[in-house]
C-alpha cells in the first residue's frame, strides 16, 4: 500500500489520466445501457406495429422524411418534438417508435417524450439504416 501511495504522489499526471479514464468508461456504459434499454430491434418494432398498431415517429429533417421513411410514419423533426407533440395525441393509447437514420438522436426524442408525458415510448435500435439493412418496406421518392 505503501508503495502505491508513494507512487500516486510521484505520478499525479498518471494518476489524474488513469482517473479520467475510468470516468469516461464509466460513462461511456450508462449511456450505453440507457440508449439500450429503451430500444426495440426492427424484428421487435414491425412486431409492434403488426399486431399492436404502434406508430412510428421519424425525429429527422422534413427532406430525409420525403425521401425515405417507415410506412405511415409521422415525421416531427427534433427540433420541434416539444411543440408539435399534437400529432401525436390520437395516438395516445399505442406505442410510439421513435427513429433516424442511424439511430443516434432518439435516445433524446425518447427522453422528451417521455418527460412530456408519454408511457409507452422506444426507439428503433439502428435507425432507418438497420431498418434498409433488414430488408424492411419503406415509403417515400427514395
Amino acid at each position: 500500500m505503501e508503495r502505491v501511495i508513494e507512487f500516486s504522489i510521484n505520478h499525479p499526471l498518471l494518476i489524474a489520466a488513469l482517473l479520467i479514464v475510468l470516468a469516461a468508461f464509466v460513462a461511456n456504459e450508462v449511456m450505453a445501457w440507457r440508449r439500450g434499454r429503451a430500444a426495440l430491434t426492427t424484428s421487435e418494432a414491425t412486431q409492434l406495429y403488426n399486431r399492436d398498431k404502434a406508430v412510428f415517429v421519424d425525429v429527422r429533417g422534413e427532406n430525409a422524411y420525403q425521401t425515405s421513411h417507415l410506412p405511415g410514419a409521422i415525421n416531427i423533426p427534433m427540433e420541434h418534438l416539444d411543440k408539435r407533440q399534437d400529432r401525436l395525441k390520437r395516438f395516445s393509447d399505442r406505442t410510439i417508435i421513435v427513429y433516424c437514420d442511424s439511430g443516434q438522436r432518439t435516445l433524446k426524442a425518447v427522453n422528451a417524450l417521455t418527460a412530456q408525458g408519454w408511457s409507452d415510448v422506444h426507439q428503433l435500435k439502428g435507425g432507418l439504416n438497420a431498418w434498409r439493412e433488414a430488408s424492411l418496406p419503406t415509403e417515400g421518392r427514395g
